[in-house]
């Protein structure tokens, strides 16, 4: 666990926090009340109350920005903590786990009783206080290791990676490279094209190179089976395309791919059967089959639609069959065929409401796939190519709930990218995180800020080495804990924090990894702030953002389009205020020389990330508010979003029409591994989508996985600084603190 300061924070008045800085900023005009024709004495009472507050400004409370922000890294699964071989020793009230902060005391008819250090719940335990833990840090087996899974106990990796490459007609497109040079398979692209197009010209000229898509997908492919044989040569390869049809190479040594088209691409059931039956063919290491690959790959030729839905269920039966798979897929064009289409949703020809519901049956497709990937750990990575448009916004979900990747690339980058993401390694599946604090904090609610719990379970899924999940925290009011637990927090100087994290290793095991830590506190604002840790606020600042902007609310109406105040927070000036407060701690520390270097903060990525996401925050402000006016008026019918988002929770349509000829969904297209619907959608609101185009979705689906080690002075820089030319010298020297810090 990181926490963003040295201490925790104990304010002394928790309802003063609650109130921006910005505050005076923060209001709402009030609309005039509407005319009306006949009205009473008494109506006309109200509406002269109503009128003479019309123009009234009302104000939105915010909760001020502090250091009470605690991290959670999944690097540490990499290195078994303390084992035990007991079971653990749960509190009764607050289900907090005994650690090594525990006192067992044993009573006079020698029953052994633990009072909890969390809520003060006496419990009478069966253990002695030899049986405790002795570190912050113990884990506990629940399961050992299955006979199958993607990584046995001698550390040897037989995980899948499934490229899945579209080759529809689009991928022909060339884009001009500097320089000549002879691409692999020019000859074979010659001879295709020199029938209709000459070919010599249309792959080489003299002073640049045409470059098909498809051309860059081969040679990012090819490079990385290369990489994959030298560095992993028991990992597990295989091959599969989409256009009109979809088809199954495997690992390149079978004699005829397996081809499968027509209706079998409307139906779940089909292809799930398809894959089970495939997954009788063992795989072999990719040092075996590298080359036959190669040979597949290249051959590879261009045309008809894109089946991309019924090609990654497909994949991901054949990947579940290894903890720790990871599938690739490589699209320049929007799903039109099969289950997952999205061309009705983007259809400028057909009704709204048809559009919206065809956009909520793709979303479920996608989440549903999703689930799946998560309950059978395989990590599933989306590229695309720069200057195509493939919907994001929904089939990124598929990467952004699976810890894998969202990338839109050029073909000078495309296997650098590949090899990025191959190096990102599922370490753990199924993975939840528990959160359990002192009775004095209380844990803030994402969803609702108004919510203030004892205890919050985060399901993870898969993840990485970089997975970080961030959760913030604060202070009950002294006479609220008066008043329910008799309790003083004057009295403490010190609260303990605990992380429970269930999760499947790599090798099949289960285990409960249990972290507790004791953090000093202090009721000056100044001292928590001279002490903090800038990379985990920063990064908890950004990473919410993102998530907020994800999710669809309106802020000012409700669904008959009254206006009203809401608790949750205005996004721009939220955003706005985490900027100021971090302008605040990086002066502070700069006033606090022997403070300054210790966190080693990266002011350089901290003002260009902030920066880029608040000009991303504007901009879909005003998209929404320009969306909002030209909506139907609610005297006419429900505004446009109000339908939308009913669409989408599946509530129906308030108004006695009927609904648009928009058929129901098949009964396979939202799947998880019980085959019923999705539980949730990831990545963005559905009906967000008209407010962000793919590069948009790309940047949030970035921001919201950044990681408090890149917002690090010591951080590797990230491999699109690479690519501007951006370096660790480079921040150094823009920012001398850096340099001297370094020293």
């Amino acid at each position: 666990m990181d926490f963003g300061s040295k201490y925790v924070y104990k304010y002394e008045h928790s309802s003063d926090e609650s109130i921006s800085d910005d505050e005076d900023n923060l209001v709402i005009a009030q609309p005039p009340a509407a005319p009306s024709l006949a009205l009473t004495s008494e109506s006309n009472e109200a509406r002269a109350a109503v009128a003479a507050t019309s123009h009234a400004k009302r104000k939105k409370r915010l909760r001020k920005a502090d250091t009470n922000v605690l991290n959670v890294k999944f690097n540490q699964l990499l290195q078994p903590g303390e084992m035990h071989a007991g079971d653990p020793v749960y509190c009764a009230d607050c289900h907090a786990i005994a650690s090594h902060l525990s006192k067992v005391q044993m009573g006079e008819n020698q029953d052994a009783t633990w009072q909890c250090e969390f809520c003060s719940k006496s419990n009478t335990v069966d253990i002695e206080q030899t049986d405790l833990p002795k570190k912050e840090d113990a884990t506990y087996l629940i399961s050992p290791a299955p006979v199958v899974h993607g990584s046995d106990m001698t550390g040897v990796d037989d995980s899948i990676v499934i490229f899945v490459v579209d080759i529809s007609g689009s991928m022909s497109s060339t884009t001009t490279v500097p320089g000549t040079f002879r691409l692999p398979n020019a000859a074979q692209l010659q001879d295709r094209a020199a029938a209709n197009f000459d070919g010599e010209r249309m792959v080489r000229d003299r002073h640049q190179t045409y470059v098909s898509r498809l051309q860059g997908v081969q040679m990012a492919v090819d490079a990385n089976l290369d990489k994959l044989a030298k560095d992993a040569p028991t990992r597990r390869a295989a091959l599969l395309t989409f256009n009109h049809e979809i088809t199954y190479y495997g690992d390149g040594t079978r004699a005829e791919p397996l081809v499968i088209r027509g209706d079998k691409l409307n139906s779940a059931d089909d292809l799930t059967r398809e894959a089970e039956q495939e997954q009788n063919n063992e795989l072999k290491p990719v040092s075996e089959t590298k080359t036959n690959l190669t040979q597949r790959v290249y051959d590879l030729e261009e045309g008809g639609q894109t089946a991309l839905g019924p090609a990654v269920l497909f994949a991901l039966n054949i990947a579940s069959k290894r903890q720790g798979s990871k599938i690739v897929i490589c699209t320049d064009g929007l799903a039109n065929r099969g289950l997952g289409s999205l061309e009705t949703a983007q259809d400028e020809k057909v009704d709204q409401e048809v559009k919206m519901q065809a956009l909520s049956e793709g979303n479920q497709f996608y989440a549903g796939l999703t689930e799946r990937a998560r309950e059978k750990g395989v990590s599933i990575s989306v590229i695309t190519i720069k200057g195509t448009a493939c919907l994001l916004p929904v089939i990124g979900q598929m990467a952004d709930g699976t810890s894998g990747n969202v990338t839109i690339v050029d073909l000078l980058n495309i296997r650098d990218e590949f090899a990025s993401i191959l190096e990102q390694k599922v370490i753990a599946t199924n993975v939840e995180a528990t959160l359990i604090v002192h009775r004095g904090l209380y844990i803030r609610n994402p969803d609702n800020p108004d919510d203030k719990l004892e205890t919050v379970k985060r399901d993870i899924g898969n993840v990485t080495k970089q997975t970080e999940i961030t959760f913030e925290f604060g202070i009950r009011s002294k006479q609220e804990l008066k008043d329910k637990w008799n309790l003083d927090l004057d009295e403490l100087t010190q609260l303990p924090f605990q992380v429970q994290v269930v999760y499947t290793a790599v090798d099949g095991s289960k285990a409960l990894r249990v972290l507790t830590q004791l953090k000093e506190t202090t009721e000056n604002r100044e001292v928590a702030e001279v002490n903090a840790y800038r990379g985990v606020i920063a990064q908890n600042h950004i990473r919410s953002t993102a998530a907020e902007m994800m999710v669809d609310y309106d802020d000012d109406e409700d669904d008959d389009g009254a206006s009203r105040v809401r608790s949750k927070w205005s996004k721009p000036i939220m955003q706005k205020q985490r900027m100021n407060y971090m302008s605040n701690l990086n002066r502070m520390k700069h006033a606090h020389k022997e403070y300054e270097a210790h966190d080693g903060f990266n002011e350089n990525r901290w003002d260009k990330a902030s920066n880029a996401l608040q000009s991303q925050v504007v901009s879909s402000k005003c998209r929404k508010m320009a969306a909002s006016r030209g909506a139907v008026k609610p005297t006419e019918s429900p505004s446009l979003f109000s339908r939308m988002s009913r669409l989408i929770t599946g509530q129906g349509s308030s108004t006695s029409e009927p609904a648009a000829a928009a058929p129901p969904p098949p009964p396979s297209l939202a799947l998880t591994a019980e085959g019923g619907k999705a539980k949730r959608s990831y990545g963005f609101a559905t009906t967000n989508l008209a407010h962000y185009d793919d590069k948009n979705s790309e940047d949030l689906y970035r921001f919201k996985n950044l990681t408090s080690e890149y917002m690090r002075g010591a951080s590797p820089p990230r491999e699109e600084d690479r690519r501007s030319g951006a370096s660790g010298s480079d921040d150094e020297r823009k920012d001398p603190r850096r340099s001297k810090a370094k020293k």
